[in-house]
């Protein structure tokens, strides 16, 4: 099972580079929100120095981490209660520690889905089109803060991750959130198709391992 998952993650390499090349053609072919990328970077990049040069939001991340546990169990039909957290660490008990529980956290950004809503909620009490660059902006920097801490979790080896095999968690966690965060923007823009991305990361991919493999093996 090592080398299968060491074998698996080796794979996953080359369609993390392609979904980020989907994502940020995607993201600038929006015209609904002048330089829509530009918007979403400049939000990434903020919390970047933010997180970096000034300060950091631990409690919050924390608190949004043991929260995912607590709903992924929800969904998986258990039980979660004692949740506990403060600016250094947090613990949630499950009566379901399956493999969605443990990787709930890391595979969806709490904060951007949160974003998400509030945007939707308020769509139906103001025109929200006036608003759709902080949007954009909103989504990079909550990526941006959830992939910053997802990282550290990924170097300090986190139990949840080791559990279900280190190495193919990183690629897939980068993968998954990436997939989560341009369909919430797909809902909400028309020149931004979930399908039409999906479709690209798929093409690209399967010409990619096409080539390879004819180099090897025909």
């Amino acid at each position: 099972m090592r080398i299968l998952r060491f074998i698996i993650s080796i794979l996953l390499i080359p369609v993390c580079v392609i979904i980020t090349v989907s994502f940020y053609n995607s993201m600038f072919a929006i015209k609904d929100v002048s330089e829509s990328g530009l918007c979403f970077i400049l939000g990434a990049l903020l919390y970047s120095m933010m997180h970096l040069l000034l300060f950091r939001l631990d409690f919050l991340y924390i608190f949004g981490h043991e929260s995912m546990h607590a709903f992924a169990t929800f969904c998986s039909g258990g039980k979660a209660n004692n949740m506990k957290v403060s600016g250094k660490e947090g613990s949630v008990k499950t009566t379901t520690p399956n493999f969605f529980v443990m990787l709930a956290p890391y595979l969806v950004p709490v904060y951007t889905v949160v974003v998400a809503i509030i945007y939707f909620v308020l769509s139906f009490f103001m025109d929200v089109a006036l608003y759709s660059a902080v949007f954009i902006f909103l989504i990079g920097f909550t990526l941006m803060f959830h992939l910053a801490y997802t990282s550290e979790s990924i170097k300090d080896k986190q139990s949840d991750l080791i559990k279900t095999g280190y190495l193919s968690s990183i690629s897939f966690i980068y993968i998954i959130n990436l997939s989560i965060v341009f369909f919430i923007i797909s809902l909400f823009f028309r020149d931004a198709s979930f399908v039409n991305f999906a479709a690209d990361v798929y093409e690209k991919t399967k010409n990619f391992y096409w080539f390879f493999w004819k180099q090897l093996f025909l």
